[in-house]
């Protein structure tokens, strides 16, 4: 948000940076036409191509966005809308002490601006932080040497060693504070002296030290906030607690959780309480700390006099709408805000819910209905996951409206207006003196309503259009001519894509009304077409019958993804907080319906057949190896070549599917997102959470709990496990798509003799429980011999593990990390 209140967003699966003006609330984009990729500097900013992760804005108005794709910092200014690049030219490292626009950033993820305007990038591939100056735009390494490892701490931050910095802060001082996540560090540059310094973490993840120094502590930081007073807060899914590093006396202290997953501990001390996956934190005005419990489906309450948890909302078994907060029901609640009177706004997987401070009644204040257009009740709003709430001064809602791609508010409507029906145009003013006569007026031709219903022999989702003609009566007048709803088109019948105007007196003019059914469910739909003119508005009803397919039918949303995570959104499943892309090479699902009439087929040998019981799935046109096939589900492996252009140049792809089946029929494609890295972790069951499908080397014996399956038992100290996964990227030396790393003949012999070792291109961090396994204790990562598109991670486990029946198991590549809830048991 810049100094008036405008509003700036990085919207990045739209590649573009939208603006939402504060005196009209209207929205706009500044840069991006909608194309990911690179290019347009020195034109307007509206026609370059970019792909945005994130975005600052100066004190003059220049918008910053930060490119980890593009490896670039690029600038709109303010005067002339026009963009540059101000740091990066999309490779390695270079440039310090000249020109930013001539440096090479790898993998910028954080960006932030100081009061005087000078720049500060987390250049997290090159493990440095830098700064482009205000002044000069000359770029400069204000801390780091750009070498992974830990080293610096008392001296200048130049010669410090950072692993993986992720983000950057900055404090009214210009301090800045580093969240060193590879060296589980809290770090800070001093701005007098340009020094560094840890202030939290003594660089093994973990957890210890509460009650003392916050750099004698162990801790795995996710990132990095300063308060107003100083005082750190440092939030931590994996070890199930919420910290604090007092600014006083730089001690920490945990203010909530054991650090064992689980819910217990209401009434009693917050650090006595279990919580699971504690995933969102704020304070409100008198220091009470409420924290979204996410995987109890609750809001939790620290009280700031006694330091006693409560359930402030959820637990219970019904939405509870009307009644007290801690009887509803919550789904996965992502994030919590909280007004100044004390409100606390929760946003779940569709709905915002409040509860009121003065009574503790919950309700739901957005969300649950069927409509994305604006101007109607917030709730007849039709959410799409939202994660992220926020409140300002006069009780506006924001909403992070998530797989709708949206920011969206919720306030009183204007002065002297009403809200229009929802999928209407924007509200209208009110009347406060009876309606006078109508003046001129534009009204349909002989027709109240039209109705649309696909021929028996049209393509599924093909456009259908009718023609709607429309008069002027009495005098001459202007008139606009406004569809309700996304999936209706208004057009001149000669072919513009939209039309106002003026007629004359008796005037016709025939227009175009086109239905798109693309994406749209089964079923009965109904909008309008909506005439404004000087007299009453006129309205023509619209009528959309979409039939169930009778063919093959690849879901619209989500219909491929990494078979073993078993989804293709994030943390939390279908409603998980973002979209995935799927790995080239890595085995994926293909859902829908009608794909076979039969009992599921699998492939039974090497090379994996293109074809199965007359069955075909297309990538970009290209036929995919088959695992099996299913009535609704397809197994596949992505060709090692889809997308490489994009994958070279460190973007994303989106690709296409279609399915064939075996009478001849072929699905609607259907695009998703492919990038060069996926992980997922294979679990016993199949689901993608549970147990993992790992072995101890060389056995079928499972890392788990004894008697889980026979042979099994938990894992200990210099035990060597072998863990399945998939979506780790390109592998050397390449390989054939639908090939294992057997001989030609596919089969694998004991002694190994005829298999080639295929190494991933790098190498993955892997975590158990909270800890970190140093580079040495990863001994392979590449592909499983004796299968297709399987990798293969072959670790040693260290000593001094804490024992658990579950400690999560995770594996991070390029930026991506696999699903939360995989386990393994450890002794």
């Amino acid at each position: 948000m810049d100094g008036s209140g405008n509003i700036y967003i990085a919207s990045t699966s739209n590649n573009r940076v939208r603006k939402v003006d504060a005196s009209t609330g209207n929205i706009s984009t500044v840069a991006g036409t909608g194309t990911g990729g690179y290019s347009g500097d020195g034109g307007a900013a509206t026609s370059a191509r970019l792909r945005p992760d994130n975005v600052a804005v100066d004190g003059s108005g220049n918008i910053y966005i930060s490119s980890s794709s593009n490896n670039r910092i690029r600038k709109v200014t303010a005067s002339t809308g026009n963009i540059s690049t101000v740091a990066g030219s999309g490779t390695a490292y270079s440039g310090d002490g000249a020109a930013a626009a001539s440096a090479h950033l790898y993998d910028p993820v954080g960006v932030a601006v100081d009061g005087s305007g000078n720049l500060y990038i987390a250049d997290s591939g090159n493990d440095r932080i830098r700064k482009v100056d205000a002044s000069t735009g000359n770029i400069s390494t204000v801390a780091g040497v750009g070498t992974n490892g830990f080293s610096g701490d008392g001296g200048a931050a130049t010669s410090a060693q950072f692993s993986a910095p992720v983000g950057v802060a900055v404090d009214g001082s210009g301090n800045l504070y580093i969240a060193d996540s590879g060296n589980d560090r809290i770090r800070k540059v001093d701005a007098s002296t340009g020094n560094i310094s840890t202030v939290a973490g003594t660089g093994t993840g973990g957890y210890s030290g509460d009650g003392g120094a916050a750099t004698s502590a162990r801790l795995r930081p996710d990132n990095v906030a300063v308060d107003g007073s100083g005082n750190i807060y440092i939030a931590s899914t994996s070890n199930n607690r919420v910290r604090k590093v007092d600014a006083s006396t730089g001690n920490i202290s945990t203010v909530a959780g054991t650090g064992t997953a689980g819910y217990s501990g209401d009434g009693g001390a917050a650090t006595s309480a279990r919580l699971n996956n504690p995933q969102g934190v704020a304070v409100d005005g008198a220091g009470n700390i409420y924290i979204t419990d996410r995987h109890n489906n609750r809001i939790r309450k620290v009280d700031a006099s006694t330091g006693n948890i409560s359930t402030a909302a959820g637990g219970g078994s019904s939405r509870g709408d009307g009644g007290a907060a801690t009887a509803a029901r919550l789904l996965s609640p992502w994030g919590v805000a909280v007004d100044g009177s004390g409100n606390i706004y929760i946003p779940t997987f569709a709905y915002i819910r409040k509860v009121d401070a003065s009574t503790g009644i919950i309700s739901t204040v957005a969300g649950g209905g069927f409509y994305n257009e604006d101007g109607c009740a917030a709730t007849s709003a039709q959410l799409n996951n939202p994660q992220g709430v926020a409140v300002d001064a006069s009780g506006n809602i924001y909403i992070a409206d998530t797989t709708n791609h949206s920011i969206r508010k919720v306030g009183p409507p204007p002065p002297g207006s009403t809200p229009a029906p929802c999928g209407a145009p924007a509200p209208v003013p009110v009347q406060p003196t009876p309606e006078p006569e109508p003046g001129p007026t534009v009204e349909p031709v002989g027709v109240s309503e039209l109705s649309f219903a696909p021929a028996p022999d049209t393509e599924p989702g093909e456009p259908m259009s009718q023609a709607l003609t429309l008069r002027a009566t009495g005098d001459a007048t202007d008139f606009e001519v406004l569809p309700s709803a996304r999936w209706i088109e208004i057009s001149r019948w000669e072919g513009a894509v939209s039309w106002k105007g003026r007629l004359a007196a008796g005037e016709t003019i025939t227009l175009r009304v086109t239905v798109n059914p693309l994406g749209l469910r089964p079923g009965t739909h109904r909008g309008y077409v909506y005439i404004r003119s000087g007299g009453r508005p006129a309205r023509v009803r619209i009528v959309l019958e979409v039939p169930p397919p009778t063919g093959p039918d690849v879901s619209e949303s989500g219909g491929v993804f990494n078979a073993a995570r078993r989804s293709a959104y994030g943390e939390a499943g279908l409603f998980g907080p973002q979209f995935l892309p799927a790995a080239p090479g890595s085995v994926v699902a293909v859902q829908g319906v009608n794909f076979r009439a039969g009992e599921r087929i699998a492939a039974e040998s090497f090379p994996l057949p293109t074809s199965l019981g007359g069955v075909r799935v297309l990538f970009d046109g290209a036929a995919a190896p088959l695992f099996s096939v299913g009535p609704r589900r397809i197994e596949a492996q992505l060709p090692w070549d889809l997308g490489r252009e994009a994958m070279e140049a460190g973007g994303l792809a989106l690709a296409e599917v279609v399915v064939e089946t075996a009478d001849g029929g072929s699905s609607y494609p259907r695009r998703f997102w492919v990038g060069a890295h996926g992980p997922g972790v294979f679990t016993v069951s199949g689901s993608g959470q549970g147990q993992a499908a790992v072995m101890f080397t060389g056995t079928t014996a499972l890392a788990a709990s004894l008697g889980f399956r026979e042979g099994s038992r938990p894992a200990r100290s210099g035990d060597v496990l072998e863990i399945y996964a998939t979506g780790l990227g390109a592998v050397e030396p390449p390989i054939a798509d639908g090939r294992n790393s057997c001989a030609p003949d596919g089969v694998c012999l004991a002694d190994g003799s005829n298999v080639v070792l295929r190494h991933t291109a790098a190498r993955p961090r892997v975590w158990i429980g909270a800890h970190v396994l140093a580079p040495g204790n990863i001994r392979f990562s590449g592909l499983a011999p004796s299968m297709a598109g399987v990798n293969l991670v072959v670790v040693e486990v260290p000593p001094n593990l804490a024992p658990s029946a579950a400690a999560e198991l995770r594996l991070a590549i390029g930026g991506r990390v696999s699903q939360s809830g995989v386990t393994i048991a450890i002794e």
